[in-house]
């Protein structure tokens, strides 16, 4: 499982010096909100919490609350042809001005109706009939398979060795399932078995499009870039920490951040907010600015190696003081976004 911390979780490491009686009792209800979609609770000890969580962390990938506000992804339950459509245009940016086709049971202004009208108009999906699209409709494995090769096959490479799967009948779905074999990107229930009309699960179908998204080197960001946006990020937000320029935070924020590293850094805020009220300081040293180093990269997608980064700290309220030196090491996780801009969704570290 991988800690859902970033760089500035030093902070919270000593809530006795943020005087947490003089808070009011719903002081940390806001920001809690804004984290607790990131925090499902059903997914820790899933076979595919990585995907799952990663695009948790991107805003790929919605839970369900319930009457307590306790979020589930439900990975185990079907997912639906709407969900999924929706789900893979969001993640791998898909666009376009063009009509699509006329179903009509996709109603105008449902949440899926766009993702549809884009899928279809690019010729990703198809209908179940010439006028029906199902979109409540459970999607199978192979229509899974069908719709991610076309989907991906101006990017992605399908040049490897395909599987033999003996259940898999000569129909509309099986070059599609040969190809996303070829690439990695489908793998059979068992050694032979790809069970290409068993309903897909929720856990399945993020796997599958990651694994894509992985896999796309048709248009890939500049390493350098890279970098420089992490490394200018972490000079940035550490430089108003130092000069106790709070106030200008959000603004770092919103320029570098998306997902779930946005609103950790927000609840964060929040709490610094709270400890200067009360008369609590935060002093900061650079001792060693980090190095970034590329360790993945596609079209959408990329992960940098934050290391030898360190900072002294000292926190204090008054009472109480609190001194460290912290390393900084962890994992940036990147993401395109809709205006060609890469953010920081998520920050890592194996602590």
């Amino acid at each position: 499982m991988r800690p859902k911390l970033n760089r500035m979780f030093f902070f919270l490491l000593v809530p006795f010096l943020l005087v947490a009686a003089s808070f009011p009792a719903s002081a940390h209800a806001e920001e809690s909100a804004l984290l607790d979609k990131y925090y499902p609770s059903d997914i820790e000890d899933h076979w595919a919490y990585d995907a799952l969580d990663n695009f948790v962390n991107a805003n790929w990938l919605s839970g369900y609350a319930d009457a307590d506000g306790t979020i589930y992804i439900k990975p185990n339950h079907n997912i639906t042809r709407a969900e999924f459509v929706t789900i893979l245009v969001n993640a791998a940016g898909l666009t376009s001005s063009q009509q699509g086709k006329t179903f009509t049971d996709v109603k105008a202004g449902k949440w899926y109706a766009d993702p549809i009208r884009i899928a279809s108009s690019l010729g990703v999906v198809g209908g179940i009939s010439p006028t029906e699209f199902g979109p409540d409709r459970p999607i199978t494995r192979g229509e899974i398979a069908v719709m991610v090769v076309n989907a991906f096959s101006s990017t992605v490479k399908f040049d490897g060795q395909p599987k033999t799967f003996t259940d898999v009948p000569q129909y509309y779905a099986k070059t599609a399932i040969q190809k996303a074999s070829q690439a990695g990107i489908v793998t059979g229930m068992t050694e032979t078995e790809f069970k290409p009309f068993s309903r897909a699960t929720r856990a399945q179908a993020v796997v599958m499009l990651e694994r894509s998204l992985k896999l796309q080197q048709g248009n890939l960001p500049a390493a350098q870039d890279l970098i420089d946006l992490a490394a200018k990020a972490d000079k940035e937000e550490t430089q108003l920490m130092i000069n106790k320029k709070y106030d200008d935070l959000e603004r770092i924020f919103l320029k570098y951040y998306t997902g779930y590293q946005f609103a950790y850094n927000m609840s964060s805020l929040t709490e610094i907010n709270q400890m200067a009220a009360v008369g609590g300081t935060i002093d900061i040293e650079v001792v060693k600015a980090p190095t970034f180093v590329v360790t993945e990269r596609s079209d959408r997608l990329a992960v940098l190696d934050s290391v030898y980064g360190e900072i002294k700290m000292k926190i204090s309220n008054g009472e109480n003081t609190y001194e460290d030196t912290i390393k900084t090491d962890g994992q940036y996780m990147l993401k395109k976004m809709a205006d060609n801009s890469w953010k920081i969704y998520a920050i890592l570290t194996g602590e």
